[in-house]
């Protein structure tokens, strides 16, 4: 179909071309012949009918070629073509002999037919052979008639019958034959073709079959060479690294996922023995995060051993996480049948010791020393009774949100009292900030503000040299933002992830029940706790609680 009088390219359309090319060299060829010959004849024509003839054909081929850009008909084009061909060798066989001893340019009708045979299939060049002879018998016969001069063709009329249907016949069998073995030729060719088009075909079918599995494989996959450098990763796993494959190929693995478990040695060992195919590592992406990532690694398949590795990978991150929740909620459970055996075992008898000693304190006539030491016995009293109290409220049943609230009042409230409280110390500033709100959430205030009250404490504890601790409280989308961000010591990559289990703590006085009640309280809110941190570059614990698009009475 033709579009905007231009024609849709055809299979034939290449070989058309290489036709007229070829045609071009032959007649330019003939040119070039013609002008030497007349160069070095000493008899020259007044005008060579040769020059017509060679000119003609340079003006059929810009035909063709127009023809070929805006005629739709290209198997009609190559019959045109191949006739026109035979014609104008006809034309040549006049003007330069082609009978007896001298076959001049008779050579030139098997080469039309063969070609026209190549590109028409299927035996049809047995009619252009036909054509050929028709056309080399019917000069002959009207050059012998007299019906045209005889030009390069003299000898014809002065030879028998016998000899010229002989060298018909001759041209003939030989237009035949060419005409038979292009057929043939052309015929097997279109059917390698053909199976060769088909076997490529299918070779694509399974290249995009295979890129569509291993892009649906909800896994990384990684291929290395046998010294360990990176030549493939599917768009799972290039969107679990954070990277492209074209940034990392051939890049080494070890250098990749930074792991010194990847050097070759190491590669060669783990997938020889299953028992250590499987193994994990902390991979830091660009944008700073950090993933666990699950790896097993086997050679590759192929022909020759030692081709290469296959990874395959998981990013078992958020499993990780769960597993640590799991074993926070494990030890917070240890931590609450603890603190009930406390209570009968602790809570009696410590408020006998601080009653006893604040009935001693109130006797007249008691010495410095004594007063000194029962202020002591007060004091270690109160602290071990606070710290009994958490252990109580680890126990404590958890009772749901009283209702929605609006916790941005209670964090102001605690900012205020925190800055006038002794935990500020001199050099420390606290700064808050809040958006507009409204800050509503399914809440209890109290417990808010006792979540606000450990990340404050920790954070403050975090500089003893002082600092600034930034308080921050804003609406994302569904959810509550509380962040709560120091510029003290930091925590590393262990520390951060056994952050919130039962007993940890960086301080000597710190009883490591802090976070873990700020978590407690937090998944009873059904929110969710994040904490950022590297050593010596602070540590910011962001909180996010379900936001309840309802108003609360001032």
């Amino acid at each position: 179909m033709a579009q905007a009088g231009l024609v849709v390219s055809s299979p034939l359309e290449p070989r058309l071309k290489r036709l007229m090319l070829f045609r071009v060299v032959m007649i330019t060829t003939l040119l070039l012949i013609a002008i030497y010959v007349e160069a070095v004849s000493e008899t020259l024509l007044l005008v060579n009918p040769l020059y017509y003839l060679i000119a003609a054909t340079y003006a059929l081929t810009l035909l063709y070629v127009l023809a070929l850009r805006f005629v739709p008909y290209p198997a009609a084009q190559v019959y045109v073509q191949v006739v026109v061909d035979l014609l104008i060798i006809t034309g040549l066989v006049y003007l330069t002999g082609g009978t007896g001893s001298r076959t001049g340019f008779m050579l030139l009708y098997p080469i039309s037919v063969l070609s026209g045979s190549v590109l028409l299939y299927r035996g049809k060049g047995l009619l252009l052979a036909g054509l050929a002879t028709v056309f080399y018998a019917g000069v002959l016969w009207a050059v012998r008639s007299g019906t045209i001069p005889p030009q390069g063709l003299v000898d014809v009329r002065f030879m028998q019958v016998k000899h010229l249907l002989y060298s018909v016949f001759v041209t003939g069998v030989a237009c035949a034959t060419v005409a038979l073995i292009g057929a043939y030729l052309s015929e097997s060719l279109r059917e390698v073709g053909e199976q060769l088009e088909e076997a490529t075909e299918q070779v694509a079918d399974l290249q995009e079959l295979n890129k569509v599995i291993v892009d649906s494989i909800h896994s990384g996959l990684i291929t290395a060479d046998a010294a360990g450098h990176i030549l493939y990763v599917n768009n799972f796993g290039e969107s679990i690294l954070g990277v492209r494959t074209s940034d990392i190929r051939g890049r080494p693995l070890r250098e990749v996922l930074g792991s010194p478990l990847l050097e070759p040695p190491a590669l060669q060992a783990r997938a020889a023995y299953e028992g250590l195919a499987r193994f994990e590592v902390v991979y830091w992406r660009r944008d700073g995060g950090s993933l666990d990532l699950g790896v097993s690694i086997s050679p590759l398949a192929t022909a020759e051993p030692g081709g290469g590795y296959l990874l395959v990978f998981q990013n078992l991150t958020e499993i990780k996480r769960l597993e640590r929740e799991v074993r926070i909620k494990e030890k917070l459970a240890a931590v609450g049948e603890m603190a009930a055996q406390l209570a009968h075992e602790i809570r009696n008898p410590l408020g006998s010791i601080s009653g006893s000693a604040q009935v001693l304190m109130a006797e007249p006539n008691m010495s410095e020393e004594q007063e000194r030491l029962l202020a002591i016995i007060t004091k270690e009293s109160k602290r071990l009774s606070d710290t009994l109290n958490h252990f109580l409220y680890q126990a404590r049943p958890a009772l749901p949100p009283s209702g929605p609230v609006d916790i941005g009042r209670a964090v102001e409230e605690a900012v205020t009292l925190l800055r006038n409280g002794p935990e500020v110390r001199p050099g420390h500033s606290v700064e808050f900030q809040a958006d507009r709100g409204p800050h509503v959430c399914l809440a209890d205030p109290d417990q808010i503000k006792q979540v606000f009250w450990n990340l404050a404490r920790n954070g403050l504890e975090a500089m003893p040299a002082g600092g600034v601790l930034k308080v921050r409280l804003s609406c994302r989308g569904d959810d509550l933002v509380l962040s709560v961000c120091d510029q003290g010591r930091g925590m590393d990559r262990d520390a951060q992830q056994r952050v919130f289990e039962p007993f940890r703590s960086e301080t000597p006085m710190g009883t490591g029940l802090g976070l873990a009640i700020v978590y407690r309280i937090v998944r009873e809110h059904r929110g969710d706790i994040t904490v950022r941190t590297a050593p010596a570059r602070g540590t910011e614990v962001e909180v996010r609680l379900p936001r309840v698009l309802v108003s609360v009475p001032a």
